[in-house]
């Protein structure tokens, strides 16, 4: 009698591209404002006072990953008093209404009746559960919202609430929005910019042939990256002209450089590849990247040598 189970209940094979749709660099800067968030937190916890942090940086640049892998290292926790909640993570509702920003975290808190009440009893419920989950830090993502997309006004009712509950709560918030964005929003409510005395920005990787450092990142972070998909890369370039390529291609942006090495990887695979090539870096560029690197032409059919200054 066979026992190999039917077609229906076999396992799927296993995905060769699982390991590289997953893969997270941690690099050095990545590293370092994990320790800039974590000593906003003690500071606070030290001070019995909110020590808020600003977290800026341009599209792509990786910061909703960094500040969601470092929430998911404080996951909440069932106790016989009930839910704690060392790190709070939410997205900031849009558009965004005080109402609408109260409700999203009374749901996030479990609170059955997120959206029910009058504003007052919501903020009361909310600066309630907010101390009792023993919240350590709140770290509101996309808090460019606060910005009128149709008008570019800032939603100075929104910030003026939120600047209240900090006070109430002594919790310490970290906002985490596109560049110039957040700055925009602190400097029209000055009393709640002085909340923030922590200010980050997560910068793209930087090429400059005069400051070898920015270099040696870039390539640690490639080299990084190309482990991580388990494949290696063309041997066809030399070393610096590949890389200076793949900045070109990318403007050293970490989601660019993942989203054009996961795709080369797709492609190599299915040619049957060895290694990442030429053509695939091609292909991969063209399909995940042209569009929206507009002015770039495809770094990898050949086209300028490095320069040299």
């Amino acid at each position: 009698m066979s026992t190999t189970p039917p077609a229906s209940v076999r396992r799927p094979p296993a995905n060769p591209l699982t390991r590289a749709q997953r893969a997270l660099i941690r690099y050095p800067r990545y590293k370092q404002l994990h320790e800039d968030i974590q000593q906003c937190r003690h500071l606070s916890l030290e001070a019995q006072e909110a020590q808020c942090m600003v977290l800026e940086g341009p599209p792509g640049a990786g910061k909703t990953t960094l500040v969601r892998e470092y929430a998911s290292a404080f996951p909440a926790i069932e106790g016989s008093e009930g839910r704690i909640i060392p790190v709070f993570y939410l997205e900031t509702p849009s558009p965004v209404t005080v109402k609408g920003m109260a409700a999203t975290m009374l749901g996030h808190l479990g609170d059955p009746a997120a959206d029910k009440g009058t504003l007052w009893s919501m903020n009361y419920r909310l600066t309630h559960l907010l101390v009792a989950c023993g919240v350590e830090l709140v770290i509101l993502d996309d808090f460019h919202h606060l910005i009128d997309a149709e008008t570019n006004r800032i939603l100075m009712v929104v910030s003026d609430w939120l600047k209240v509950l900090i006070k109430e709560t002594g919790i310490p918030f970290l906002v985490v929005g596109i560049e110039g964005k957040v700055n925009q929003i602190l400097t029209a409510n000055p009393q709640l910019a002085r909340l923030f005395a922590f200010r980050d920005t997560l910068h793209p990787f930087r090429w400059n042939l005069e400051d070898r450092t920015t270099i040696v990142e870039f390539r640690d972070f490639v080299d990084a990256a190309v482990a991580a998909i388990d494949m290696r890369l063309t041997t066809e370039l030399a070393e610096i002209d590949l890389l200076y390529r793949l900045y070109q291609a990318t403007g050293g942006i970490v989601a660019n450089v993942m989203n054009l090495l996961r795709q080369a990887h797709l492609l190599a695979v299915q040619a049957q590849h060895r290694a990442i090539e030429l053509a695939d870096l091609a292909a991969a560029f063209t399909r995940r990247l042209a569009d929206h690197r507009v002015g770039v032409a495809n770094p990898f059919i050949p086209v300028p040598a490095l320069p040299n200054g």
